[in-house]
């Protein structure tokens, strides 16, 4: 995808081990960033139980309410940031596991600089216009191809 585009998928259930979070969602980037950086230190524990292929790795940055399982952030939220991997495969000692369900997405490719206002446009502009409205938090999709900066983000929807 290139930057702004839209494309509108149906992800079939995926998992991701990683390690989670939680805190004020206005805060967000002050802890989120730290649970990328213990993914980081400690990815060869991951690695110990997959295998993948470079086109195999997709990181995710999954976040659910912390009352309301794959609600968008309240006051306070949850946030998992790890790697898609068989659903079968062995949780280490300090990681946990999401299992996300099946689910239609609106899709766009941002960056950094271009995160609130693509955010924006989705939620105002492109959903309605599809007849669509959110179901569930965004969640942040993450290339090994993408430039540092750059996310995916899904917009899970249903028809209004």
């Amino acid at each position: 995808m290139e930057l702004g585009e839209i494309k509108k998928v149906n992800l079939p259930a995926f998992t991701v081990i990683g390690k989670e979070g939680s805190g004020l969602a206005a805060e967000g980037s002050s802890w989120v960033p730290l649970l990328w950086d213990n993914v980081n230190e400690h990815f060869e524990e991951i690695a110990k139980n997959v295998t993948l292929t470079p086109d195999e790795i997709h990181l995710w940055g999954l976040m659910s309410d912390e009352n309301t399982w794959l609600a968008p952030w309240q006051e306070v939220g949850r946030y998992l940031a790890g790697i898609a991997v068989p659903t079968h495969t062995e949780v280490p000692a300090g990681w946990q596991k999401w299992q996300i369900p099946t689910a239609d997405y609106f899709v766009i490719k941002t960056d950094v600089e271009n995160l609130a206002p693509m955010t924006e446009k989705m939620l105002l502009e492109v959903l309605p216009q599809n007849n669509v409205t959110l179901s569930g938090a965004i969640q942040e999709h993450y290339l090994p191809e993408f430039a540092p900066g750059e996310v995916e983000l899904y917009f899970p929807v249903v028809a209004i």
